[in-house]
């Protein structure tokens, strides 16, 4: 028997929606079934509570409606001027956004959520200028009238006859901490219309006869409890996720919701939105297209609508393409663990209601595992969409005048070919000829051509070749016999033709798509830096789309950089840059056609990966009338994943080498400390011990023990100066200052100036300079070739033992002169060897305990470079100790003359 341990750990997701709220400011929306209910009125006491305890309230904008005791009530409440807008000559009132932002008080009043803003302001709704008030930390107070949450809207159309325009999406609701239900009996609410309280008196006896019935309050007001209490569920079920309380958690299905291309669609998308809310599950609406299936464009342009709807309801959207519906339904349902599937049911006559009830009837017998909801078409979404609905099934027939052209031109070229072979043809294979343009009509035109087609055909055959002619009329049965026969196989090879042409479209398109993203993908992977890849995607996107577009990268966490030959051309104005900025800083889209700055001449589509916004794609829209479209928004959705991914991906390795190279330097910073803060210590403290034996001894000191301690201090003085000196000299060959000048030195000079310098460190060694007649004079700088020789000599001294010898070989070698500075130590094996010019590499001597910096040798090598020289090491030729030979040009004098001894 196996036990299952119950899982006590908080929720992830629930834990994260509560961290998202971390830093924004609360939202309190006080819900009425109706206006009229008192929510201002109790928003406005609530507010004065709050001040009395010492909470900074500010009225951004409250509605009295001339109510005497609701402007008692915000009488003695801070309130926020109104902006002044123009518009078409009048000048309006708005909320002042930027003012409250600027003011930010702990809470702000904003009455009637639903509110549409005059054109003009930043924000086309006033819910979204409330999101940014809570986005910069201030708590918000707000009203809303039940009829419009937007999953609510086609239920009140239907209770009161009325369609309702302003709308607050339901996702904004979900964002409320609290929601109080500000609930008044229908016969109140009655009474106070009736007292005037409400409208004036004339505005309130039509309003009771119509919109304020006693069946339509009463709707209203359940319709009000519902949306309450579904938010208090939604709120239990996240605190006892969040607080790991143990509950009833049955496994999280999804809904599925199948959509067409109708307006019927939209009533069908707002139920699957409440029923997968009440449910707390997740939904997709998808849309199959059958393989026969002809698309008309009115119907795509509703269909793309009806997909954008269910985008915008939370809904995750899917395009299928099959030849059975049920069967493509159930599939996707399974594949993704599905529990309900939701079809509609329409009223638009008895062919469609046929096709549903199959459908329907299908899955009932096929789909047992899932729950089937079948909901009924609203009337008053018929009478809404009636003309939409007759654009897709009156004035757009399902063939175009195309197909009948095709249809018709195939069936009398058939008959003319048919004319012509009528002598010695029989007129049953003159069928077979007809056959062909059937087939070709279906292959050009697609099913409705076909089925034209088919018809024309069959009446072409009869008039003109079968007995009687000239009539449609059959004599003889096995006339009629042939003519069923042509009609069923032309029937039978017109769709079959029609169904290859859409598959082949079909297929045409996928592989076009796949092709864009394809090649839109592989310019991407080309970039090198960020400035190419932004370059690669908006001539990308501006390819696919055929608008100009750009990608703008931030300034800053609030601004997005301007294109410069945009703001030339006067084509990016700053009503774009602040869409632009607003939709970075929201990571939402913004600009044409959007809920916010929507008179801008740009979209602009954020690209962010994660939690992170990495930047924005701006589309050029000039026209008033250009949108973007559904496909070109799901295009452009996934283009910007693409591009955000890449852009992550540079930024991180941009990061990796930022840290690498931080890494590298912090290694080089810790190796040059810990390689001179031993040689500067040793001279230092030989300088040091002999000045201070000199100061406290010199009374009885001996005149030679003066002068040894002197020569000592002096030698440590110039050994410490020659350190430093080499610091020097690294500093201005990693970071540029070295300045050549290139003159014509003397070799022999340039060894015996070096050997002087070093002085004493070759005291205890023997020196042999041989240096060949023909070695003449090098083009170097004197400066460099001399330290490099320095630096030379005193590695060798370092590390040669006491009493050996060191020689200073010079040659000529062609056009070259070849320096050797060669000694007797332990020399350098192998491995070490390719190494002993990297900075701050040091071979190590076991025995002999000689340090050093690393730095001589690699000064040596940059000196050489500089200079157009070479540098190498490599073993005495009795392999005992170590030769350095530097490579230099000759001096162009003795090329001359050793180029005419030659001849």
């Amino acid at each position: 028997m196996s036990s299952t341990t119950p899982n006590t750990r908080p929720s992830p997701e629930a834990l994260l929606a509560e961290a998202s709220r971390s830093g924004r400011g609360r939202l309190k929306i006080f819900l009425g079934a109706a206006p009229g209910v008192g929510k201002t009125f109790e928003m406005l006491l609530v507010a004065r509570r709050k001040r009395e305890e010492g909470v900074d309230v500010v009225a951004g904008v409250v509605e009295t409606h001339g109510r005497a005791e609701t402007e008692a009530l915000l009488d003695g409440l801070p309130q926020l001027p109104r902006r002044q807008i123009e518009y078409r000559g009048r000048s309006l009132t708005e909320f002042d956004l930027d003012a409250m932002l600027m003011r930010k008080p702990q809470l702000a009043l904003i009455d009637e959520l639903a509110h549409s803003n005059v054109p003009g302001a930043r924000h086309a709704k006033r819910y979204q200028d409330v999101q940014e008030l809570l986005a910069a930390g201030i708590d918000v107070y707000t009203t809303l009238n039940v009829q419009h949450i937007e999953s609510f809207t086609d239920l009140v159309a239907r209770i009161t006859g009325v369609e309702i325009r302003e709308t607050v999406p339901d996702a904004f609701i979900d964002l409320a901490q609290d929601v109080e239900l500000i609930d008044l009996p229908p016969d109140d609410l009655a009474e106070r219309l009736q007292q005037g309280k409400v409208y004036v008196p004339e505005q309130a006896r039509r309003a009771l006869d119509h919109y304020f019935s006693r069946g339509n309050l009463l709707a209203l007001r359940e319709l009000a409890l519902r949306a309450a209490a579904e938010h208090v569920d939604d709120d239990l079920a996240t605190f006892m996720q969040a607080h790991a309380i143990r509950g009833p958690w049955p496994a999280r299905g999804r809904v599925v919701v199948c959509i067409d291309a109708s307006a019927a669609s939209e009533h069908l998308l707002h139920a699957t939105q409440r029923l997968a809310d009440q449910r707390h599950l997740p939904w997709t609406a998808i849309s199959v297209q059958t393989l026969e299936g002809a698309a008309m464009l009115a119907a795509r342009e509703q269909l793309e609508a009806n997909l954008a709807l269910a985008s915008q309801l939370g809904a995750e959207t899917v395009l299928l393409t099959a030849d059975r519906i049920g069967d493509a339904i159930v599939e996707y349902a399974r594949a993704h663990n599905a529990a309900q599937i939701v079809i509609g049911r329409s009223r638009n006559g008895p062919r469609r209601w046929w096709r549903h009830r199959n459908l329907a009837q299908w899955l009932f017998t096929h789909a047992r595992d899932f729950e089937i909801t079948v909901v009924s078409e609203s009337k008053v979404a018929d009478g809404a969409h009636a003309r939409k609905n007759s654009a897709l099934t009156g004035s757009v027939s399902w063939m175009s005048w195309r197909d009948a052209y095709i249809a018709i031109g195939c069936t009398m070229g058939a008959a003319a070919i048919c004319w012509l072979l009528d002598s010695w043809v029989g007129s049953v294979n003159l069928a077979l000829i007809f056959l062909l343009g059937v087939t070709f009509a279906g292959a050009s035109g697609g099913l409705a051509a076909a089925f034209l087609g088919s018809a024309t055909s069959f009446l072409a055959y009869n008039y003109f070749f079968t007995e009687p002619r000239l009539s449609l009329n059959v004599s003889e049965p096995q006339d009629l016999t042939a003519l069923l026969v042509f009609l069923g196989v032309s029937l039978i090879v017109g769709q079959l033709a029609g169904r290859l042409r859409r598959q082949a479209s079909d297929a045409w398109l996928s592989t076009r798509r796949v092709e864009t993203l394809f090649d839109f993908s592989r310019r991407l992977t080309t970039a090198i830096d960020e400035q190419d890849l932004r370059n690669a995607a908006s001539e990308g996107i501006s390819d696919l789309l055929g608008r100009p577009c750009v990608v703008l990268r931030p300034l800053s966490d609030q601004r997005i950089e301007a294109p410069d030959d945009k703001v030339r051309a006067r084509e990016f104005r700053d009503t774009d840059q602040a869409a632009a900025d607003w939709a970075f800083a929201h990571r939402e889209p913004a600009g044409h056609h959007t809920g916010t700055l929507p008179a801008a001449g740009w979209y602009f589509l954020p690209v962010s990966e994660g939690t992170r916004a990495l930047g924005v794609i701006g589309v050029h829209m000039p026209g008033t009338n250009d949108v973007v479209t559904a496909e070109q928004s799901r295009l452009l959705f996934t283009l910007q994943s693409q591009l955000a991914a890449t852009w992550e991906r540079l930024r991180l390795r941009k990061v990796m080498q930022d840290g690498e190279l931080q890494r590298t330097t912090d290694s080089l910073r810790a190796a040059l400390l810990a390689s001179v803060s031993h040689d500067l210590r040793t001279p230092l403290v030989s300088i040091t011990g002999s000045l201070t034996a000199l100061r406290e001894l010199s009374a009885n000191m001996p005149e030679s023990d003066r002068g040894a301690l002197l020569d000592a201090a002096i030698g440590e003085a110039a050994r410490l100066n020659r350190l430093i000196q080499n610091l020097l000299d690294m500093t201005r060959l990693t970071h540029g200052g070295l300045k050549l000048q290139l003159t014509e030195v003397d070799v022999r000079d340039a060894v015996s100036e070096s050997v002087t310098r070093v002085g004493t460190l070759l005291t205890a060694h023997e020196v042999a300079i041989a240096i060949a007649a023909d070695a003449g004079a090098v083009r170097a700088d004197r400066t460099l070739l001399g330290q490099t020789l320095v630096n030379l000599l005193e590695n060798a001294a370092k590390f040669a033992p006491p009493g050996s010898t060191i020689r200073i070989e010079a040659r000529r070698l062609a056009s070259q002169a070849v320096i050797a500075v060669i000694d007797r130590g332990a020399g350098i094996s192998a491995a070490d060897r390719p190494h002993i010019f990297d900075l701050f590499y040091r071979v190590e001597q076991r025995d002999s305990g000689v340090g050093g910096s690393g730095l001589g040798l690699a000064i040596c090598k940059g000196f050489v470079e500089a200079m157009g020289g070479t540098i190498r090491a490599s073993t005495n030729t009795d392999g005992v100790g170590t030769a350095i030979e530097v490579t230099l040009s000759a001096a162009a004098a003795d090329v001359r003359r050793l180029a005419e001894a030659s001849a």
